[in-house]
């Protein structure tokens, strides 16, 4: 009789930095003596107050052994799980899941390394404690995570935005904002619980943008917020350089010259290309740019230039130099 092949059930290897788990399980446990339940908090100080009878060279790995079990049985150990079975693309792929401990949760994120073989998260450990926020974190890291391993998604961990530290801060929350934009607008209209509704990304995409109209910061927004497939990487690092980039998303229910309109009246943006120069700026020169003089030598150089493309201040500070007036 042929032997029957058994199924191939490959589980999901999940670590937990055990400084992690240290510091949940202590707070775990602090918040159910809080709530008068000392059945678990009790039975665990009785078996930590043991070890220390053993010998010194024993009691880390007792120690290690007794906060894994603990871990395990307050519960905190099923929400990763869990949240990765919503991702079976990511399961089928990935070899090690690896929970570190994020210090604060700003610090919060996931990457995927070793030619996709494992993934990295860092989570703040309240989340395990309040267990409410959880899983709407994991899902929101988890699609992240998705979209690096999707080949058509392109993710390149080692992008550099500009040589400039300043232009490279602004230029990476920029990115941030557009990919969480993408990742909850898909998961929302999913019908699945994220880390923030479209009001909330809504408002964080009106700060950056402020001086961009209303109207076109909406047309703007959902065409990113409603798209079924994600932005790829390179174009969300397009529009993070380039602020005139997002302004033409909302080109759609208009006409050309209307935008263009729109873009002479808005004038230079934060971060957008320097028409003279190629480089992205943060500093435009509104006085060199209604300067006869300096208006005059510049046209002699680009005669294509307009006043409302602006003078970033390095080319003002050019053209100053030519005119004399430095």
């Amino acid at each position: 009789m042929p032997k029957l092949q058994e199924e191939d059930t490959k589980t999901l290897e999940i670590k937990y930095d055990q400084q992690l788990v240290d510091d949940i399980v202590y707070k775990g446990l602090a918040r159910q003596e809080r709530a008068g339940d000392l059945e678990l908090y009790n039975e665990y100080h009785e078996k930590r107050d043991a070890i220390y009878a053993l010998e010194q060279e024993k009691r880390a790995k007792k120690f290690k052994e007794l906060d894994n079990d603990f871990f395990s049985r307050l519960g905190y150990d099923v929400y990763v799980r869990e949240i990765f079975d919503e991702y079976p693309d990511i399961e089928k792929v990935i070899e090690e899941v690896h929970v570190r401990r994020a210090t604060t949760r700003q610090n919060e994120g996931s990457n995927v390394v070793d030619e996709g073989r494992k993934v990295i998260i860092r989570l703040y450990p309240e989340l395990f404690i309040e267990g409410t926020e959880m899983c709407r974190v994991l899902r929101h890291e988890l699609m992240h995570v998705s979209d690096m391993m999707n080949k058509d998604f392109d993710y390149d961990v080692n992008e550099e935005f500009s040589l400039s530290p300043m232009e490279e801060r602004i230029m990476r929350d920029r990115y941030r904002l557009f990919w969480d934009i993408s990742v909850d607008g898909r998961l929302v209209n999913k019908g699945l619980e994220t880390t923030a509704t479209r009001e909330e990304r809504k408002k964080e995409f009106d700060s950056f943008y402020s001086k961009i109209p209303e109207e076109s910061r909406e047309l703007i927004f959902s065409k990113i917020w409603d798209a079924e497939e994600p932005l790829s990487h390179g174009r969300m690092v397009e529009l993070s350089k380039d602020i005139n980039k997002v302004l033409e998303l909302s080109a759609g229910s208009r006409s050309a010259e209307e935008l263009i309109e729109e873009k002479k009246k808005l004038g230079p943006l934060p971060g957008a290309m320097c028409t003279l120069c190629g480089f992205p700026s943060f500093d435009w020169v509104e006085e060199a740019a209604e300067d006869e003089d300096i208006v005059k030598i510049l046209k002699e150089d680009f005669p294509d230039w307009e006043p409302h493309d602006g003078v970033c201040s390095r080319c003002a500070e050019y053209y100053k130099i030519k005119v004399g007036k430095w």
